[in-house]
């Protein structure tokens, strides 16, 4: 997942964000922070699942208005080109995609189902290669037409233009086999076809000829690029980022850059044909502009219109403590997991010898890591690849040491004696080199010397994704597009993908076993596939130790007394929100 997606749950993720900021000093007071619960889910094959109406909340009550706070202003509000979480989260309530995930009432994990669709599509030949999806009757947009097959099909052509370039190319590459699709087709401005290639529709039907197996189709149908359109409401990408056309519950009523976005119900959108979302608040106002600071002090005081707020983006850090420490807020926080996990990246065509990787995963202090970070309302110490939030996600590790401190020891066994000089790199923020310090001083006890190299935070990410970067290693982090490792392993360990520059990988690990696993996982069904993901994550560990997972990602942060039904989600989900007068 780009990095750009994540909602930052403290100074570490503001890092990765490309945001500046200062960490409260931490003084190991309340460190526990709220309980988490793991949230991987899985896809409904039962079409009864994909009916609505959505099931009502316990207690939910219609009217009244929920108000969103946040620093910053929206990338995009254009379907196609929403890729941020806050945009995704809001997004769900004026557009709906032929699939759609929703809280399973039976485990409290996600569920993927038919939104637009009448299920979460059928794999027409069982090879993963042909994906046919019937849309629902009674769909309809903010002006009461209808919503049809091929309007889903121009808003996945608009999806090829260069022009609404910021959504996922999932969909764009798997129909035209090629990551440069836009030499194939360049959607349909300028003359060009309104129906994408590889794409056919028959009345209420849509059908994708994808160029090779993609058992993964149904989670990619899920996000903006199968947000319908008709082709008369297309005012172009700019035009549509202000004002899309609604499918969805809500609908734009008014919106000021940088100031506010005000939705109101959409009176065509039948609940009996959606089986996720509610309509209970008559109105949902977003807020923009307050710091972290600003919104959570305000969500501490709950006075007037805040009792019925939610705070997007976290809990200020200087405040964590604070607000851990009144137990009476407990209901009124929303805390998960998110997808992201952190890593220190091995660069393994600097450092080819594999036992010099293991000794860096077993001297590393990945518990004082995290507490320089800000302790467990930030994160859990991580052993794995991917997320708790992923699919098939099992817990082991490879690399154990006392209480996550590290074990100096093994290390300089595995090292019999060498002294290895290392190149860090970092951000040069204030945050980058607290990290880099703590990176140091972890490895320092095993005998490496570690040499620190700071970069540009503009430039940082782009300097660790050329192939001949001058470093040894360093710290990002990664998350699924949807909670499955074919969007986890692939980008980051697929030795075939790596090019001159512009990697995901950060390791650069380029391994003939890895890279035949990799091309035979990505052809088995989601369902077999997760198991096999999680085997191949052991694997990579275990046998190359590429990187030194160092903590999953959490989120902490508050709504108002007046607020119910809003989950966690890497932003707040509003779906199900609903308040009290």
């Amino acid at each position: 997942m780009r990095q750009r997606r994540i909602v930052a749950v403290a100074c570490a993720a503001l890092l990765v964000a490309g945001f500046a900021g200062a960490c409260s000093k931490n003084t190991g007071e309340h460190t526990k922070g709220p309980a988490i619960r793991q949230d991987a889910g899985s896809i409904s094959t039962d079409p009864a699942e994909s009916q609505g109406p959505a099931k009502p909340m316990p207690g939910a009550v219609r009217g009244g208005t929920l108000y969103s706070i946040q620093q910053t202003d929206y990338e995009t509000l254009d379907p196609q080109q929403i890729y941020v979480n806050a945009s995704i989260a809001v997004g769900q309530l004026f557009t709906r995609t032929l699939t759609m995930f929703r809280k399973d009432p039976k485990t409290g994990k996600d569920l993927l189902v038919g939104d637009l669709a009448t299920d979460t599509g059928t794999d027409v030949d069982q090879d993963g290669k042909t994906w046919r999806y019937t849309l629902k009757k009674g769909l309809k947009y903010e002006d009461g037409t209808a919503i049809t097959a091929s309007d889903v099909a121009y808003g996945v052509a608009r999806s090829f233009s260069p022009q609404v370039a910021e959504g996922p190319h999932y969909i764009q590459q798997w129909l035209t086999g090629r990551t440069d699709y836009n030499k194939t087709y360049q959607g349909p401005y300028d003359g060009g076809a309104k129906m994408p290639p590889g794409v056919t529709v028959s009345g209420r039907s849509i059908t994708f000829h994808l160029q090779q197996a993609e058992p993964d189709f149904p989670f990619a149908a899920s996000m903006g690029t199968t947000t319908p359109l008709p082709p008369a409401r297309d005012t172009g990408p700019r035009k549509l980022s202000d004002h899309p056309f609604s499918s969805g519950p809500y609908k734009i009523e008014s919106y000021q850059r940088e100031h506010q976005l005000v939705l109101v119900r959409n009176k065509y959108w039948d609940p009996r044909t959606d089986p996720v979302r509610h309509d209970y608040v008559d109105r949902f106002v977003v807020e923009m502009g307050p710091s972290p600071v600003e919104i959570t002090n305000r969500l501490l005081a709950d006075n007037g219109n805040d009792r019925y707020a939610v705070q997007v983006g976290a809990v200020a850090p200087e405040l964590i403590s604070k607000v851990l420490g009144d137990r009476s807020l407990a209901k009124r926080e929303l805390a998960g997991y998110l997808d992201y996990v952190r890593y220190l990246n091995i660069n393994t065509r600097r450092i080819t010898d594999v036992d010099e990787r293991r000794a860096i995963n077993y001297a590393m202090d990945k518990a004082g890591f995290l507490q320089a970070e800000g302790g467990s309302p930030v994160g859990d110490v991580a052993s794995t690849i991917q997320s708790p939030t992923t699919i098939g996600y099992q817990k082991y590790d490879a690399y154990p040491t006392p209480g996550n401190h590290g074990d100096v020891a093994k290390a300089k066994k595995l090292l019999k004696g060498a002294k290895p000089k290392l190149v860090l790199a970092f951000p040069n923020t204030a945050v980058g080199q607290k990290e880099a310090t703590k990176i140091q001083q972890s490895l320092s006890r095993a005998g490496f010397q570690i040499v620190l190299k700071p970069a540009d935070q503009d430039n940082y990410l782009t300097v660790l994704g050329r192939r001949d970067n001058p470093y040894d290693i360093y710290v990002s982090a990664w998350a699924s597009d949807w909670p499955s490792g074919s969007t986890i392993i692939p980008p980051l360990f697929d030795g075939t993908a790596i090019a001159a520059s512009g990697n995901n990988s950060r390791t650069y690990l380029d391994a003939k076993p890895v890279n035949d696993r990799i091309a035979a996982i990505s052809k088995e069904p989601a369902a077999k596939g997760a198991g096999d993901w999680m085997k191949l994550d052991r694997q990579i560990m275990t046998d190359y130790a590429p990187l030194v997972p160092l903590y999953y990602e959490k989120n902490l942060s508050l709504y108002g007394s007046r607020v119910h039904g809003i989950l966690q989600g890497g932003a707040p989900r509003y779906y199900d929100a609903w308040v009290t007068q």
